[in-house]
């Protein structure tokens, strides 16, 4: 005669599961938040950088209609929430090149800082 035994899993081999799955699950959680957190820093890093590249585009040609002791006002509306500044004055002497440092800040607070030197035509 032969008895049928029930065979299953002890209570242990459950527990021991769950934690390997929490384990596991949260570990996935936190590399796909670190990976969307690393993103959104990239995409805030190159925007600043277009931002600041374009800025002085716009700078370089307010200066090409530069008359000798004139004035020139760079006209450039950076995305929402960023800001450009640094340029705008006095045109600079025919001879000499004249060093523009030019800022731009993100929303969150990424600086960029570009240098350039322009000159009257």
């Amino acid at each position: 005669m032969r008895t049928c035994r029930d065979r299953g899993e002890s209570l242990v081999e459950v527990i021991l599961t769950i934690v390997i799955i929490s384990v596991t699950v949260t570990s996935l959680i936190a590399g796909l938040s670190t990976a969307a957190s690393a993103t959104n820093m990239h995409r805030e890093h190159t925007t600043t950088d277009m931002v600041i590249r374009n800025y002085a585009e716009a700078t370089k040609l307010a200066v090409q209609g530069c008359a000798v002791g004139g004035r020139f006002t760079v006209v450039y509306t950076p995305p929402t929430g960023y800001t450009a500044s640094g340029a705008g004055g006095g045109c600079p002497p025919v001879s000499s090149a004249q060093v523009v440092s030019l800022t731009a800040r993100s929303p969150s607070g990424v600086v960029k800082t570009l240098q350039i030197g322009i000159r009257t035509p």
